[in-house]
């Protein structure tokens, strides 16, 4: 047994040292080749010509979207998902009838939870002021003046009448108030006629912070306060096209907090959607993460919003279109289908000719879309050419130092 190991150990020995060999003879004669060829200055500036047009023609490939791409081998990404391909629709938007362009303009995400017309206990409210600690009150009473006079709040939502005592009215509107104080007051008066009314509004307070130009602490009184007129006081400004400010927040009330879009109460109709804030309410409004992304061969690239109601010809003026490098053959407008898993939209538009751009005019951009404008294929080989000259220059540079070289007898094949 121990013959036959030592038997199969040589053998292998011997195996690798053919492979070795065998290396050796090639990479010796690989390096003569290499010799010859750069010895040979026809052959070499064949090959340095190969390179060059090899780099040049990697560098100038023009993106943009001609097809679907092709199915791949299935990704599995969860234990209930796979991806066959990613599904990409190229959508030519001059051709395109008037019909299907606004099909394309009506297609919009649901946000119901940002609807408050879902919730009846929010638009349902009616409003009524809520007295509270700190809050001052008048009482009156007729015929007698023994309880006549102002009254605080106290702490624990009670105020101190003469011979009657303590009584508790926070929690209550001036109503149930007046009725709680007539029922202590007329065990020790008979048939009181008992007036009520607020002198000082300190207790109920609504909030208004966030994405906005004025952060607001809204003092409640007995004239109601809708959404809109809160907004107003606010600040807020759908259309600024600014990061800093919203449209979106949430509400909180009652311990509840709900998603809220502050656009819906100035654009609907609809009156439940501007509904009366409430004693200690908080709004808040986020920033704005609703934006237009442009890139490409514009003078202004960068970040635009759709509440202020952009079409593709408008965020093609805004933005800038650079006539010189842009590919006008070629404007691209990305968008994912939220409705669909991995599904892509992209629509292209051909301004080569200027009235298209009426096209661009009937087609509306929304939250999330990419705008890109490519380079035209001239300027991607100028720019290629330019990223060239240096290399070139630099030759140029040592030129010299290897001329010297061979003329001081160096071998430059060594």
């Amino acid at each position: 047994m121990l013959c036959i190991i030592v038997k199969i150990d040589s053998q292998i020995e011997i195996l690798f040292n053919f492979i070795k060999i065998y290396i050796f003879y090639k990479i010796s004669t690989l390096k003569k080749l290499m010799k010859k060829l750069l010895n040979n200055k026809i052959l070499r500036k064949v090959l340095f010509l190969k390179v060059i047009l090899f780099v040049i023609s990697s560098c100038v490939q023009s993106p943009g979207f001609n097809q679907n791409p092709k199915k791949q081998n299935p990704k599995k990404i969860s234990n209930n998902l796979t991806i066959n391909e990613v599904e990409i629709n190229l959508i030519p938007l001059n051709k395109l009838t008037d019909e299907q362009i606004t099909f394309y303009n009506q297609i919009d995400v649901q946000e119901l939870d940002h609807k408050i017309k879902k919730f009846s206990n929010i638009y349902n409210y009616e409003y009524n002021y809520i007295l509270g600690t700190s809050d001052v009150v008048f009482i009156n009473l007729s015929e007698i003046d023994d309880l006549n006079g102002s009254y605080i709040i106290d702490q624990e939502g009670k105020i101190d009448l003469p011979f009657v005592g303590a009584v508790k009215i926070s929690d209550l509107n001036l109503d149930q108030a007046k009725q709680v104080l007539q029922n202590n007051v007329k065990e020790f008066y008979k048939n009181p006629d008992l007036q009520i009314k607020i002198e000082e509004y300190n207790s109920s307070k609504a909030y208004f912070l966030g994405a906005v130009k004025n952060q607001l602490t809204l003092n409640l009184n007995q004239e109601p306060i809708r959404l809109i007129e809160a907004a107003i006081q606010a600040g807020f400004a759908p259309g600024s096209g600014s990061k800093g400010l919203g449209t979106k927040g949430f509400l909180r009330r009652n311990n509840i907090v709900y998603k809220i879009n502050l656009e819906n109460a100035f654009k609907n109709t609809d009156d439940k959607e501007n509904f009366f804030l409430k004693k200690n309410d908080v709004v808040f409004v986020d920033r704005n993460s609703d934006s237009i992304h442009v890139f490409g061969e514009v003078s202004k690239p960068g970040t635009f919003y759709p509440n202020l109601d952009f079409s593709l010809t408008e965020l093609i003026s805004t933005s800038g279109l650079n006539q010189l490098t842009a590919n006008a053959k070629k404007v691209y407008v990305i968008r994912e289908d939220f409705n669909k898993f991995l599904s892509v939209s992209i629509f292209q538009l051909d301004i080569e000719n200027p009235v298209n751009l009426i096209v661009g005019r009937k087609f509306k951009l929304k939250s999330k879309d990419i705008v890109f404008i490519p380079a035209s294929k001239i300027v991607k080989w100028n720019r290629t050419i330019s990223l060239l000259l240096p290399q070139t220059s630099l030759f140029n540079s040592y030129n010299p130092i290897i001329q010297g070289g061979v003329k001081g007898g160096g071998n430059l094949s060594e």
